[in-house]
């Protein structure tokens, strides 16, 4: 991305930019038209350095509000068609954010437009992150079906779900859909869920320092360690066994099935279930 042209200091257009407080001030004594072709420039083409460390939504959502300022000029921004050759987050990221606040204000159009957006846009996820914190669970919902039809029913379009699943920040649409009881939703988020969890297993376990083997120990470990930290993860953790574990390791799941810690226990029972061993009813019951 190249360095954003500022406009002088002491212009509307510089305050603005700059997001200086007395920006606002200037804003609401320019002229409306003017006011607001300053504050959609700054929205479209986002003026911040760093877009990583600089805030800036919620002072031009809250200027748009003082301004009754329509989102006209941010449609025509997300619809363009350089929303799918230029697909970096700073193109959009600034634009959703202020819909994301005015959406919390009560702005119906601007809850519209994230949806739209997050339905047909480049920067869905961000959109979807947005809404998450906003919308209802009938809007998320209705989401679900055109979100998934992004990942084809292939070998890439399943790891690319399951990436987007274990990335997401924030996990409320997707653990809605994973209750959908259509096989096209339901099952898909919650085979990707679990797959999420096991590559965020591995990833662990390639971390630095000393490098545990896989082995049925080590998912042992992890769902225990993670039980600690208050999640329950022993369902991906069977997941994780029926990859690592072998005929020879039946005996230590047995055990760990038996007498083992909590989070190893539950993880070794679900295993045991899931392959159908004869000894889980005893265990269970135990």
């Amino acid at each position: 991305m190249f360095d954003p042209f500022i406009a002088p200091s002491g212009t509307l257009l510089g305050l603005l930019q700059r997001g200086r407080g007395d920006g606002t001030l200037h804003a609401l004594a320019a002229p409306r038209p003017e006011a607001l072709a300053a504050l959609n420039h700054c929205v479209v083409s986002d003026p911040r350095h760093d877009w990583q460390v600089e805030n800036r939504s919620l002072y031009y959502a809250r200027l748009y509000l003082d301004l009754d300022g329509g989102i006209e000029e941010i449609e025509r921004h997300l619809g363009d068609p350089d929303d799918h050759t230029d697909t970096d987050d700073s193109r959009t990221g600034l634009a959703l954010s202020v819909l994301g606040h005015l959406a919390s204000y009560g702005r119906d159009d601007a809850l519209a437009l994230l949806r739209r957006y997050a339905a047909t846009g480049a920067n869905w996820a961000w959109a979807l992150d947005e809404l998450a914190l906003r919308d209802d669970d009938a809007g998320l919902r209705s989401l679900a079906l055109p979100v998934l039809g992004r990942f084809p029913a292939t070998e890439e379009g399943t790891a690319a779900l399951a990436a987007a699943v274990r990335d997401s920040f924030e996990p409320r649409p997707w653990r809605l859909w994973a209750d959908d009881p259509r096989e096209a939703v339901g099952a898909r988020v919650r085979a990707a869920t679990e797959q999420g969890s096991f590559d965020r297993w591995q990833r662990q376990m390639r971390s630095g320092g000393p490098r545990p083997g896989w082995s049925v120990e080590a998912v042992f470990d992890w769902a225990q360690q993670a039980l600690e930290r208050g999640s329950a993860l022993h369902v991906p953790a069977a997941r994780c066994l029926s990859a690592v574990a072998g005929p020879e390791d039946r005996p230590r799941i047995l055990l760990a099935a038996r007498d083992g810690s909590e989070g190893a226990r539950c993880a070794a029972l679900h295993y045991l279930a899931e392959a159908a061993d004869p000894a889980v009813l005893d265990l269970i019951e135990t």
